[in-house]
């Protein structure tokens, strides 16, 4: 999973899980409140790999869907 995923995979756990709102705008501002809460105390990211350890020659799966023609 990439960081964009994990990070609003957790957004969703634990901020959104569960919640009604009433409006549009309360949503946004849950959200922000949010950024806010994980920007206060930031964890910085250490990638785990080297770059010369990664096999640049390997291919990469990528999981897509196959597109419709347009007629």
């Amino acid at each position: 999973m990439n960081l964009v995923e994990g990070f609003f995979s957790k957004l969703t756990r634990q901020s959104l899980k569960g919640i009604r709102v009433n409006s549009k705008e309360e949503l946004v501002e849950r959200i922000y409140k949010y950024f806010e809460e994980v920007n206060a105390d930031p964890v910085v990211y250490h990638w785990k790999y080297r770059l010369e350890e990664i096999d640049l020659g390997e291919q990469v799966q990528v999981d897509t869907l196959p597109l419709k023609k347009s007629s």
